[in-house]
């Protein structure tokens, strides 16, 4: 019985593992190249260095919701492409210490909590990603794990791809057996027909 369950649960795990990868495989495919993949105007980043420490330590996963450049306030923690040559447009997140406005176009001064000074480069509206709404450091350590390809094959793909055989087989099995059922069926029902022919013409 508990083998059953346990059983059940791994299915259910892996079908869902499955379809959460198959959707984003998807949204990363549609991504435009140099962007960053999002669903419903939500992303999902981990954060790789110390700036922002200690509110968000190495390897934080941070959820990131996309905002419109008037919504961003002095405070708020974003996510945009940097304007630092040395990091070539790559995605950084920073505290957000001043809001400078020209008319309806925005750009914003940032800073990395662990750093002495501001950033360098300012940040224009156009490379806003959008700003953090929550973070788990446990997801982050998790999600970092994952993406070891040595914790990936053997705890991840390996046990998938047995399941996937194991229910492959399960289903030819079962529709051979519902197959047979119906030829079994079938003959019984001709048979019992011919008696009846038999029994009514004697």
């Amino acid at each position: 019985m508990i083998q059953k369950i346990i059983l059940h649960l791994i299915n259910i795990i892996s079908v869902v593992t499955i379809a959460a990868a198959v959707v984003v495989l998807c949204i990363v495919l549609l991504t435009k190249p140099g962007k960053a993949p999002s669903i419903a105007g939500y992303t999902v980043f981990r954060i790789t260095t110390g700036s922002m420490e200690p509110t968000y330590p190495v390897d934080t996963l941070i959820l990131v919701k996309k905002t419109e450049p008037s919504g961003i306030q002095k405070g708020d923690v974003i996510s945009f492409y940097s304007s630092d040559p040395a990091l070539e447009g790559a995605v950084n997140t920073h505290r957000v210490t001043e809001v400078q406005a020209d008319g309806t176009h925005y750009s914003y001064k940032t800073k990395g909590d662990a750093n002495n000074v501001e950033d360098t480069y300012d940040t224009d509206e156009t490379a806003l990603i959008g700003k953090v709404q929550g973070s788990s450091i446990l997801l982050g350590k998790i999600a970092r794990l994952m993406a070891n390809p040595l914790l990936f094959i053997p705890v991840i793909l390996v046990p998938l791809a047995v399941m996937l055989v194991s229910n492959m087989i399960k289903t030819i099995t079962l529709a051979k057996q519902i197959a047979e059922d119906e030829e079994k069926a079938a003959i019984e029902e001709a048979l019992r027909e011919i008696k009846e022919h038999k029994n009514s013409g004697g």
